[in-house]
């Protein structure tokens, strides 16, 4: 009943009980034939992940003691990362009528906009992406994206990257950078001590 998918979110996220219905409009705008433009996505996610990011935000206030519990609003609804990948993501990662392009696209904007609300990326996001650039033979996209750190640096990509090294040759030396990084960190750290 209402088209413009920006004022509908606005207003489902006002709404008690509401998650499943914003999960499902989350999924019918990457569907083809009823997909929203990037642009409208991207302001979707804004608004689902800034409402994460307050919720979060309460949470390590209640936990420092600084607030009461009883002032945490339980009512509104939360959609975290692991919603949208279970919901969302990994149902829209299954669709061969979906561009991989798009598939990325969505999936990049989903991480800036994590980020940009400070929320820390989980990996099975970053391996999601990885899976739909390997299956495309997107090796040289795949390359960029972990040489800009696009996809953040850590043990279980690292890993991932070790097991497509028969596929994809430098997946092996792009996997130690990353170990490397970390380890060399501390390292120089324990030298300065």
């Amino acid at each position: 009943m209402i088209p413009d998918k920006s004022r509908l979110m606005k207003l489902l996220l006002l709404r008690k009980d509401s998650k499943s219905v914003i999960l499902s409009v989350c999924r019918e705008m990457l569907k083809p034939g009823q997909q929203a433009d990037l642009s409208t996505i991207a302001k979707i996610l804004d608004m689902l992940n800034k409402v994460y990011q307050q919720h979060l935000e309460k949470e390590v206030l209640i936990l420092a003691g600084e607030i009461p519990a009883t002032d945490f609003n339980h009512a509104q609804v939360i959609v975290d990362q692991s919603e949208m990948y279970t919901h969302v993501f990994s149902e829209f990662e299954d669709n061969r009528e979906i561009k991989y392009k798009f598939k990325v696209a969505v999936l990049i904007e989903y991480i800036r906009s994590l980020s940009q609300c400070n929320i820390p990326v989980q990996h099975y996001l970053y391996e999601l992406i990885i899976n739909i650039l390997v299956r495309n033979n997107c090796f040289y996209q795949l390359h960029q994206f972990l040489q800009y750190h696009v996809l953040a640096d850590s043990k279980p990509l690292a890993c991932l990257m070790l097991s497509l090294e028969h596929v994809y040759a430098p997946a092996h030396q792009l996997a130690l950078d990353m170990l490397q990084g970390p380890v060399f960190t501390v390292l120089c750290c324990l030298r300065n001590v």
